[in-house]
């Protein structure tokens, strides 16, 4: 039976969030006087997603590693002053959702989300309810090995609200996301509304693929059915 619901929170509850990154190291690349092709930029973007926006930036620049100091200064002034949050919407039904979740599970969130523009200006906007036990983001973890793909946010939230693997699903839309829920032994649920197609999803041997979170229900349903 589950207990603990863990999600992503790009692309999963606010939409765009893949456009508001851009932005942000599309500034902060001219910024600093770097001209990369569209595609250049989408694949050092893809190549680090999930990680910390430094670590995205050293990839971008990394025929240029004196810049990445000056290039983080331009992204944090974009992304805190406006330009990523303004790109993003709010997938419809998904407060109600989470209203309805929080009455039943635990719920949590690992991201790589800003936590100060996520319980700041995100959740203010969208008015999203005060439901999550915890929230572990990016910034959280010193050791860059232990981002996504690593299990290590999902351990930590289950050793923190005390359940176990078999107990618990995690929500998202990537493959990092879906690596980190494999590595760590939890049931991973893709959502089509961010960066993996329903084929991508299922040649990397997910169960359970639906078009937006809202749907969630349905799936667990179908898993707690399997545990009775």
């Amino acid at each position: 039976m589950i207990r603990l619901i863990v999600f992503d929170w790009d692309d999963v509850f606010t939409l765009g969030a893949k456009e508001g990154y851009h932005r942000c190291y599309h500034e902060a690349l001219i910024g600093v006087g770097v001209h990369l092709t569209h595609a250049k930029e989408r694949e050092g973007i893809v190549a680090k997603w999930g990680k910390h926006h430094k670590e995205v930036l050293k990839e971008l620049l990394k025929e240029h590693p004196e810049l990445v100091d000056k290039a983080k200064e331009i992204y944090e002034k974009e992304f805190f002053g406006g330009t990523f949050v303004e790109n993003l919407i709010l997938v419809d039904g998904s407060v109600e959702l989470l209203v309805r979740l929080y009455k039943k599970y635990r719920l949590a969130i690992a991201t790589g989300a800003n936590p100060k523009v996520l319980r700041d200006e995100i959740f203010p906007k969208f008015n999203i309810p005060n439901v999550f036990f915890q929230i572990i983001h990016t910034n959280d973890i010193e050791d860059p090995e232990k981002q996504k793909p690593h299990p290590f946010m999902l351990e930590e939230i289950m050793k923190v609200q005390k359940v176990l693997p078999d107990e618990t699903i995690f929500v998202g839309d990537a493959i990092t996301d879906v690596q980190m829920a494999q590595a760590a032994d939890v049931t991973p649920i893709v959502v089509l509304t961010g960066q993996l197609s329903r084929k991508e999803a299922e040649n990397l041997n997910v169960q359970f693929i639906i078009d937006d979170v809202t749907k969630l229900e349905e799936v667990l349903e179908r898993i707690n059915s399997k545990t009775i």
